[in-house]
């Protein structure tokens, strides 16, 4: 999980920010020094104006790119990491969602008292990592057809 997985790595969903973060364009345009000349007040202003007649595209390209990078997690799910927690025994890959800093996604997949706890010989065993995929991609599209439905709603109020 530590290495960059191309995957997900978007570009409008880096730019447009979210609920409780700037969007990049945003932090541009209100990073300008107090006294600027008429020249860069004049570009900053048209800047503004083109960033304002073009959010609504850039949230929506926003939108498509993340369902986009999580219809490739679901297609592709690889490199299944396993972790013990007290009782449980937890799954996770890699999956992009907004807002969020882990740039993956977790289920429990069962109790330990049904499976042996040695994590290396249980990530061998084809039965509990069909199970741990299952899994994944149940929890996956489920936040894939929220996704959908939120993009369906944006659109339908244009």
């Amino acid at each position: 999980m530590g290495r960059v997985n191309k995957e997900i790595e978007g570009v409008f969903t880096d730019i447009v920010g979210t609920d409780s973060e700037l969007s990049s364009y945003d932090v541009f345009i209100n990073n300008a020094p107090k006294a600027v000349s008429k020249e860069l007040r004049d570009y900053t202003s048209e800047y503004k104006k083109m960033i304002d007649k073009n959010r609504k595209t850039f949230e929506n390209l926003s939108r498509l790119e993340e369902i986009v990078m999580q219809l490739r997690s679901k297609e592709n799910v690889s490199d299944i990491k396993l972790s013990l927690v007290r009782q449980y025994i937890y799954a996770r890959c890699s999956f992009y969602r907004k807002g969020k800093t882990a740039k993956d996604i977790r289920v429990i997949v069962d109790n330990v008292e049904f499976w042996e706890s040695d994590m290396d010989n249980l990530s061998k065993n084809p039965e509990f990592m069909e199970r741990a995929m299952r899994k994944l991609v149940k929890t996956m599209e489920s936040e894939i057809m929220e996704n959908m439905e939120d993009y369906k709603y944006f659109n339908s109020k244009k």
